[in-house]
């Protein structure tokens, strides 16, 4: 088997996990495989609760697990997860240094004890008080050739972790999901590679009834908005091809128009595995589009968010700061920019997403980064206004 055709299997593994996520231990093993490195865990982390929560591994002792859970207030990649971008692979020696690092308590209390050297890490989504990440543990410095292959697995990982969620597989069985679809309050749309619509489960028929923001197009599915149907054209076609070269465009989340007061994406997963199989049921079907109104969703995805006002990385790590409740003062020394840059970069914030002041920008914010007490969030903006 070629490097390609091993690394679209991989793939193709990992998207089986949004469908069945009991496959995740083995597919992290996998994933070692194709990384390098000793172990690899999918964990939340926590910058203000300076906690780790371990959500699947391969290959993690229970001494490091403990290690890392106990550790956390001196886990200086907590921190990082904030001014890194999402799919972008770093390691301690990258974020630190290497003197520095080595130097660390974390280094030295932590990593070193355990048999590692360093960690090679991608964030995967973030939030208000929490960030995903997955992490391969590696017994000698990370090469650049372990980061590259990372970067390329990493889109697929946090999709696949998204659909999940989103479908909330983690109490349903794989072999009734799909009798299962009309009992889904989101829209479920089977294509083939055509965007020629085979089957739509009860909530994506009224989605395209409305022609809100999706519609018929004769026998294809279509978008209102012109652009909004190429770009799901061409992610569908994509998602089809397995392209394993072009992971940040193959699947993902897609703002597609707006309805009833909300807006509407679609998560795009390819039906070419073993356990994603079932859902096309034989029907000729080679991509599910799931349909979520935002509205009805406990967060926004920051990568929605950064496509829908066209966000810029820089942009959106200052964003992030800001509605932790930091000061553009607190901001620009957190993220080692001036100050003079970091509200040049709010300017272009508000001026992009047609807000007028700081905390009408907080209160947009929190869609995306998804606080747990919307509340809270909003009293926060409040404050900073």
């Amino acid at each position: 088997m070629g490097e390609d055709e091993k690394l679209r299997d991989l793939i193709g593994c990992i998207y089986d996990c949004a469908i069945a996520p009991a496959n995740w231990s083995p597919t992290l093993q996998q994933v070692v495989a194709h990384i390098g490195g000793e172990a690899a865990a999918i964990s939340t982390q926590s910058p203000y609760r300076r906690q780790f929560r371990l959500i699947s591994q391969w290959g993690i002792s229970p001494d490091f697990q403990r290690s890392m859970t106990e550790s956390a207030a001196i886990n200086p990649m907590i921190s990082m997860g904030w001014l890194v971008g999402i799919d972008e692979p770093f390691s301690g020696e990258d974020a630190l240094g290497r003197e520095n690092y080595l130097k660390s308590r974390f280094y030295n209390e932590v990593i070193a004890p355990s048999g590692y050297y360093d960690t090679a890490q991608t964030v995967l989504a973030r939030k208000v008080d929490h960030f995903s990440s997955l992490s391969v543990p590696c017994e000698r410095p990370i090469s650049d050739v372990m980061l590259e292959r990372l970067r390329v697995v990493a889109p697929h990982v946090r999709r696949a972790v998204s659909i999940s969620e989103l479908l909330d597989v983690q109490s349903q069985q794989s072999s009734t999901l799909s009798a299962a679809f009309d009992l889904l309050r989101i829209g479920v749309i089977l294509v083939d590679g055509r965007s020629r619509i085979i089957h739509a489960n009860s909530a994506g028929r009224r989605l395209l009834d409305q022609r809100n923001a999706i519609r018929r197009d004769g026998d294809f599915l279509a978008c209102c908005d012109p652009r909004a149907t190429g770009e799901l054209m061409r992610s569908i076609e994509r998602a089809t091809l397995g392209d394993p070269v072009e992971p940040a465009r193959s699947t993902g989340v897609l703002p597609i128009g707006h309805a009833d007061g909300c807006d509407l994406a679609a998560w795009i997963l390819p039906l070419d595995g073993h356990a994603r199989a079932d859902l096309a049921a034989g029907s000729g079907a080679s991509v599910a589009v799931f349909i979520q109104s935002l509205g009805d969703v406990q967060a926004l995805p920051d990568e929605l968010f950064e496509k829908r006002f066209g966000i810029s990385p820089a942009e959106c790590r200052v964003l992030a700061m800001l509605t932790q409740g930091m000061t553009v003062k607190e901001t620009a020394a957190a993220l080692g920019i001036s100050e003079p840059t970091t509200r040049t970069h709010l300017q272009k914030l508000l001026q992009k997403t047609g807000t007028d002041r700081q905390a009408t920008l907080i209160r947009l914010a929190m869609t995306a980064f998804a606080p747990t007490d919307p509340a809270a969030g909003h009293a926060k903006a409040e404050r900073m206004g």
